[in-house]
């Protein structure tokens, strides 16, 4: 029952809508080949101000007003020192293969790896509020647009077919809903570990929004990243406090 239930959740489509964000990236890549400077920067930033007012504003207050305050921030740094030891470390390990194909598929693997704890994220998100976690799949879904993008490029520099890319977007694109039944299940089975993942879905974020999304924009367009930065910010903020 709590399976069929999860599987017409109105956050669980939501979730696969995210995902499917992945493959409009690849969409948009084929028809536009690139997207300007100002766009992606300004595209990153809104995504990295939305996540980052999410937990700041919901998450965090809401998992450290549940009674394992502790656990909340050791689920921070879990979430946290998790991504930062995939990327640093066996990312890198398997950067071997120099081919543009090979550089797609290692693409393609590591924002699998990151998509399955953003999905959980939604979950948990809804668990708090309704609005959140519709506000954490619509953070999840813009910065899905340029992962996208960024798995298809080197794909079909390579050779690859759209079709294939389009299809291995997808696939990867269904990592977030799957995230997303997992930590429903999580919750519904295991509810006094949610102060401990709400905490590992904020460090999750954070890491995203500080050593992967805003750093990139620093090399393509220091201006338009604020402007991204304060719009996502201010939805967010309008949509907790009004």
């Amino acid at each position: 029952m709590v399976v069929s239930a999860v599987l017409v959740d109105k956050i669980f489509c939501l979730s696969f809508v995210a995902g499917l964000c992945t493959t409009a990236g690849a969409i948009l890549l084929f028809i536009k080949q690139e997207l300007s400077d100002r766009g992606l920067a300004f595209f990153l930033g809104l995504a990295s101000g939305v996540m980052l007012a999410v937990v700041l504003f919901d998450m965090l207050p809401s998992a450290l007003l549940f009674s394992g305050g502790m656990k909340s921030v050791a689920g921070v740094v879990l979430g946290l020192v998790f991504l930062a030891v995939f990327d640093r470390h066996l990312f890198s390990r398997m950067a071997g293969n120099g081919t543009l194909t090979g550089l797609g598929y290692l693409i393609m693997l590591g924002i699998a790896v990151h998509d399955l704890p953003e999905g959980m994220a939604i979950a948990l998100g809804e668990e708090m509020k309704a609005r959140t976690g519709m506000v954490i799949a619509l953070g999840i879904a813009i910065h899905n647009i340029p992962e996208g993008m960024a798995i298809a490029a080197p794909l079909l520099m390579g050779g690859n077919s759209r079709l294939s890319i389009l299809l291995q977007t997808f696939l990867v694109g269904l990592v977030t809903p799957v995230g997303t039944f997992a930590g429903k299940i999580s919750v519904a089975n295991l509810p006094e570990l949610l102060p401990l993942l709400l905490g590992f879905a904020s460090g999750i974020m954070l890491y995203l929004v500080l050593f992967q999304l805003w750093p990139q924009t620093a090399s393509i367009d220091r201006k338009s990243r604020w402007w991204g930065l304060w719009t996502g910010v201010v939805i967010i903020l309008a949509a907790t406090f009004f």
